[in-house]
């Protein structure tokens, strides 16, 4: 059902003006009024939630610095927005205004009008998911993964470099865009603040983010104390220092930036079984199913990480996607700048939990992808089960994917995997570490980790193209170039 319109005054009142319809008819009798308001550029523009008949529209702020807008109209015309489509915005407690537009076309381009203009920016459109199980009409999901990017909240300009390597890449890829953009979490260096995320984030994908949904992972920085907590609770999120990294904060719906700032669903309104928290989260698109875990506050306590498991388990068994994509932030296997055989005074305790107690569950419901931040480094592991204990414990003869000559396989050419592995079992899972997506820095002893076919310090970021048979993980650098890749088919 279509959300109820409020119809929103401007200062020259709600004019029912122009002549052209969805269809950009110009035929008198079929002229539709168009929205009449004027277009606002926020400050902070995004995309949540989006499924195949829904999205909600955020921002905050007016770049002009006048009044914030209140309103959206949108319509599949670009040059004519219908007036009826104005929609009314709701206001958070931290100043954010947000629209549901439900009761949409599946997979279907819609423009926007931030402000309610009756024509749109260009930038400023989406494209509704497919209905879920179906492939979109192009026959591909594209998704862009960026890890620890946050750094451009400390005036850095990798993560920049990093955008533009994967720009560069989908222009030569036919200039197809991201369907979905997932961030591994550390999206905002140094301690999560509100001002860091506008640094790290919204300044930096700007265009990106008005036009495809984000779907953001909880990393260490994002609860302050520059990324040194290991509390469970998020009430208990900390600025260390002067404020000079942006504290305080807008008065808050919690004292958690990361929270107050995205709206993720906890009740399965994109798919997926609800988690009743915005901590961890999964959604449906396409024939994708999407998990964002909580690696770094639901973990760290007993009940809260028994809860989070058993939510993981219900939502894999209810899974019939033909492809499952896991993110976390605290990478199972890597020696880049963190060490998956410490635990850092406790800091680290979560990648252990993650090895020992989750990656089991991937393995046996069926994930075929599985990525993290944290380190901050590039390292793709084989195709692998069973692998819980510390890197010298990993035996490649029994946890890896082998060849024809009983190798382990790479993923590449004729080595490809298949999601039914040679032991006749869907229960093997790709391990990627996609920390490089704003710094890079060192590896630690034992580099590489034995259960990874390719480690490199690069910066990058990592793109997934998807259809029904066969799923594609390229490793992409600042230039667009592909250094790592490999193939699953089903």
């Amino acid at each position: 059902m279509i959300k109820p319109i409020i119809p929103v005054m401007t200062a020259i009142g709600l004019v029912l003006a122009g002549c052209s319809n969805s269809n950009n008819n110009n035929d008198d009798n079929n002229a539709v009024a168009t929205c009449s308001g004027e277009a606002v550029q926020a400050v902070r523009l995004f995309l949540q939630q989006l499924s195949s008949d829904s999205v909600i529209i955020k921002w905050r702020g007016n770049a002009d610095g006048d009044t914030e807008a209140s309103s959206v109209c949108f319509g599949t015309d670009m040059a004519a927005l219908p007036a009826d489509s104005e929609t009314a915005a709701t206001v958070t407690a931290t100043g954010h205004s947000e629209v549901l537009l439900s009761g949409l076309e599946p997979d279907t381009t819609y423009y926007y009008s931030v402000g309610g203009a009756g024509v749109a920016d260009e930038a400023h459109h989406f494209r509704t998911a497919p209905v879920t199980g179906e492939l979109p009409a192009d026959g591909n999901t594209r998704i862009w993964i960026v890890g620890d990017s946050g750094v451009g909240g400390t005036g850095k300009p990798e993560s920049g470099y990093v955008r533009d390597g994967f720009l560069a890449f989908a222009q030569n890829q036919g200039d197809e865009p991201a369907d979905l953009f997932l961030m591994l979490g550390d999206n905002a260096y140094d301690q999560g603040t509100d001002m860091e995320h506008q640094k790290g984030i919204f300044d930096v994908y700007t265009s990106v983010l008005a036009s495809t949904p984000v779907w953001p992972t909880i990393g260490n920085h994002e609860m302050g104390t520059v990324g040194l907590s290991t509390s469970s609770n998020p009430e208990s999120y900390t600025v260390l220092g002067d404020g000079s990294n942006g504290g305080p904060d807008p008065a808050p719906d919690s004292p958690m930036p990361y929270l107050n700032i995205f709206s993720l669903p906890t009740d399965g309104e994109a798919g997926g079984l609800a988690s009743g928290t915005e901590q961890y989260y999964s959604f449906d698109y396409a024939n994708v199913h999407v998990v964002s875990l909580d690696s770094q506050l639901a973990i760290r306590d007993t009940d809260s990480r028994a809860a989070m498991m058993q939510w993981l388990k219900d939502d894999l068994m209810a899974n019939t996607q033909d492809w499952t994509i896991v993110i976390y932030h605290h990478p199972p296997y890597t020696k880049g700048s963190h060490d998956s055989d410490s635990t850092l005074n406790g800091i680290d305790d979560p990648i252990f939990t993650i090895r020992e107690e989750f990656t089991p569950i991937f393995e046996q419901y069926g994930v075929d992808l599985a990525y993290a931040g944290h380190s901050h480094i590039y390292e793709r592991s084989y195709y692998i089960n069973g692998n819980t204990g510390l890197s010298d414990t990993f035996d490649a003869a029994t946890m890896a994917e082998l060849n024809d000559m009983n190798m382990p396989a790479s993923g590449q050419g004729d080595e490809a995997y298949t999601q039914i592995a040679r032991n006749g079992m869907d229960d093997k899972v790709v391990y990627t570490v996609a920390g490089n997506g704003g710094k890079i820095t060192y590896t630690t002893p034992g580099y590489p980790h034995p259960a990874n076919f390719f480690s490199q310090l690069e910066l990058g970021s990592v793109v997934i193209d998807l259809d029904e048979n066969q799923l594609e993980a390229s490793f992409v650098d600042v230039n667009g170039t592909v250094l790592d890749s490999f193939i699953i088919t089903r």
